[in-house]
């Protein structure tokens, strides 16, 4: 059993990229969580809460491309408090292993672009003729029967049939990322 937790703060340290064994990808980062209260017309920090952020796989790709140190940040994942020892000290550490990460648009603005490697949904699709909606543009065949007739037909838009994007008028990109 794991706990899970959210936590808005800023990034500490700039993200460090490692790898795994098996060439899988890894980030960490310092994370520092303060309250923040309002006395005497004047707000104040209070206590800070520091963490340790991992993220692994796509999400550490992702993450290591788009946080810089400073940055506010939204983290929720799986929640650990682990002992260390070193140098005849001894103590404990607050640790995230996250599972989503995110600019706090509270305090700026973002862009986004979706990643480009095909999932593994869109390899089913190529096989399968079959498609998740809103998992990207697809290759399924398109039927040249009733339907090149009706797209020739000056009288209504060329509509194709749905595709991984949904429905869409030919030639018109609809996908929402």
């Amino acid at each position: 059993m794991s706990d899970r937790i959210t936590v808005i703060g800023n990034v500490a340290s700039q993200p460090e990229r490692r790898e795994l064994p098996g060439g899988i990808p890894a980030i960490s980062f310092r994370l520092a969580s303060s309250e923040r209260r309002l006395e005497n017309g004047q707000w104040v920090d209070s206590h800070t809460n520091w963490y340790w952020v991992s993220a692994y796989r796509k999400l550490a790709d992702h993450a290591l491309a788009s946080l810089e140190k400073g940055q506010r940040v939204i983290v929720t994942g799986r929640f650990r408090v682990k002992q260390w020892e070193s140098g005849g000290k001894s103590g404990s550490s607050a640790e995230i292993d996250a599972d989503g990460l995110g600019h706090d648009l509270m305090f700026g603005t973002t862009s986004f672009q979706k990643g480009t490697t095909p999932s593994a949904s869109a390899t089913v699709a190529q096989s399968t003729g079959w498609a998740v909606p809103g998992d990207g543009p697809s290759d399924i065949p398109q039927s040249t029967d009733a339907s090149s007739d009706a797209a020739s037909s000056p009288e209504e838009p060329d509509v194709a049939l749905v595709s991984a994007s949904g429905w869409a008028t030919a030639g018109e990109d609809t996908t929402p990322f």
